[in-house]
């Protein structure tokens, strides 16, 4: 009798605990779907100086993503999910912004969502690949792309009355160390204390589950993250949504961390350490290469460039007044900067030697094309106004940061001890004022009277989730991506207890692989890393029915 009373008083348990969540998910309202562009921003050609054929090819490109049927919503969810941290604002919610193409096959209820990376990127950098996952797919698939919470469309977090973020001010729309303190006054004025943990990792993931959990409870769900959304997809698998079937982690941000003073953490602080292995990797790739980068750079790349920046900040060379007398900067700091932004890009890093070589010369010449080269300003991308530098900051500095902070001297160490470095040893104190931390490094900022704005990491953090049941997980790294090194995905799958699972690496593939895979040279022509993950999609997730023979034919270095 006893049993049967105990059995029915947890049947009551889970009755109620059913229709509690049902009564939560019940609340959730949406404002569509309505019809609107797969493009929220105009289409640009690739370049300004590509030839007729490629003219063409955009052409065609552009009136065929013209007539993709598209919709659009914006669902309410709450300002804090249940079981997180922050304070609930009385009545406030949080608008997520989501789009779709639906699938073109009839009944089909099969479901792709894609998720931007960051922290802060809004998910307009996909849409492209929304388009080409479609026709990869033959239309048996849903392409769902959001905007996470605080970005974009999904209340983008800013401080307008300070206007830190803006692109007409003197740093653009990042957020210097400068503009931080209006910055945090701004914002505490907006919502108070407390209120930094709404805008979590945690309940950015709780969004995605309540997303798949009522507007798509009858379909498989697999779920693509890029960079920063791995992080927020190792969030969600903590909650095991069970429409859930796979997991895509392209370009991996490691969510566990090794002792401190291992070297091997994932964290932005640490950033020109991980920077400085994939340059120095690809500069020994490159010297490798006789007949081009070798004969540029010599037997020893690395070597080479570290002479090249010691003989500029020497003021030694014709090239030298480039940077003191027009960029008004060191040689070695902007050098390291530019290198690195074109490290970031198949297409760009190609011309690191080239560029070496001509400072390196420098004859009149070569002087005219590298002052052009190095103090043009191209305008800003329209979709750099939906990315929010407070948000990704908010996070940073609560999750992926070390902690006690390293000092301003060791930033700049790092940043002199890699040949292609991104770090500003400002940040240390953009964290101290986010923090409000007494420790040492945060002394020359103690005293200025700024209200914190981060959260305590929960009870997620630092915690590597167990792959679910009849789940899989793809993981795509790039061993010259310079951001989410190919050591942290390999470190972060070891960790993933369960064994459906793979990690395909791409040797010279950089940050991003589905789109860092050339098979050609007509940009329009899907990349390799994105026929893996279709593949994968059309074998209802099975990792041992992948076809990866393309990988074989991925352009060269």
């Amino acid at each position: 009798m006893m049993r049967l009373m105990c059995l029915a008083a947890l049947f009551v348990v889970n009755v109620l605990l059913a229709v509690t969540s049902s009564a939560a998910l019940a609340n959730i309202t949406r404002n569509g779907w309505y019809n609107c562009s797969i493009s929220t921003f105009e289409l640009k050609p690739p370049s300004e100086d590509y030839n007729a054929t490629a003219n063409s090819l955009f052409k065609e490109e552009k009136k065929r993503v013209s007539r993709v049927f598209t919709q659009c919503a914006v669902f309410d969810m709450p300002f804090c999910h249940n079981d997180t941290s922050c304070t609930p604002a009385p009545g406030k919610t949080m608008p997520l912004f989501v789009k779709v193409i639906p699938a073109s096959v009839e009944g089909s209820k099969k479901a792709l969502i894609m998720l931007e990376g960051g922290p802060a990127v809004s998910s307009v950098t996909l849409e492209p690949l929304m388009n080409k996952f479609h026709r990869e797919l033959s239309g048996g698939f849903h392409i769902f792309t959001v905007d996470h919470r605080g970005t974009g469309r999904s209340g983008r977090l800013d401080c307008p009355a300070a206007q830190a973020l803006s692109f007409g001010g003197r740093y653009g729309n990042s957020l210097a160390l400068q503009e931080v303190p209006n910055c945090l006054r701004d914002i505490h004025h907006q919502f108070g204390t407390n209120a930094a943990a709404a805008y979590s990792v945690t309940n950015a993931a709780k969004d995605l589950a309540v997303l798949i959990e009522t507007e798509l409870a009858d379909y498989d769900v697999y779920l693509y993250g890029f960079s920063y959304g791995t992080m927020l997809l190792e969030r969600v698998m903590h909650f095991s949504p069970p429409q859930v079937k796979g997991y895509i982690l392209d370009s991996i941000v490691a969510d566990h961390r090794e002792p401190q003073g291992t070297g091997n953490n994932h964290v932005f602080s640490n950033w020109d350490d991980d920077i400085k292995d994939v340059s120095q990797h690809f500069l020994d790739l490159c010297q490798k290469d006789t007949a081009v980068c070798g004969k540029l750079l010599g037997e020893n790349a690395t070597a080479t460039l570290f002479k090249l920046y010691d003989r500029l900040d020497a003021n030694a060379s014709a090239c030298s007044a480039i940077f003191y007398d027009t960029l008004e900067i060191k040689p070695s700091i902007r050098l390291r900067l530019f290198f690195f932004r074109l490290l970031g890009h198949y297409d760009r890093r190609k011309f690191i030697p080239t560029f070496a070589a001509r400072l390196e010369r420098c004859n009149a010449r070569d002087k005219d094309v590298m002052t052009a080269i190095l103090s043009k300003n191209d305008p800003a991308e329209p979709s750099l106004d939906f990315d929010s530098m407070l948000l990704q900051d908010t996070i940073v500095y609560s999750e992926v940061w070390q902690v006690p902070t390293p000092s301003m001297e060791d930033m700049q160490q790092q940043f002199l001890a890699s040949p292609m470095a991104l770090n500003d040893p400002d940040k240390v104190g953009s964290y101290c004022l986010f923090t409000g931390s007494n420790s040492s490094e945060c002394a020359p900022w103690v005293d200025m009277n700024v209200p914190p704005w981060t959260y305590t990491p929960d009870k997620y953090f630092n915690k590597s989730a167990a792959i679910p049941i009849g789940v899989s997980v793809l993981g795509l790294t790039g061993n010259l991506d310079p951001v989410t090194t190919s050591k942290h995905a390999r470190r972060h799958f070891n960790n993933m207890k369960g064994d459906n699972k793979k990690l395909v690496e791409f040797p010279v593939a950089a940050h991003g692989v589905i789109g860092n895979t050339p098979l050609s040279d007509n940009h329009t022509d899907p990349h390799c890393g994105l026929l893996v993950v279709a593949d994968f999609l059309l074998a209802n997730g099975a990792l041992d029915a992948m076809n990866l023979t393309c990988m074989d034919k991925v352009q060269p270095l």
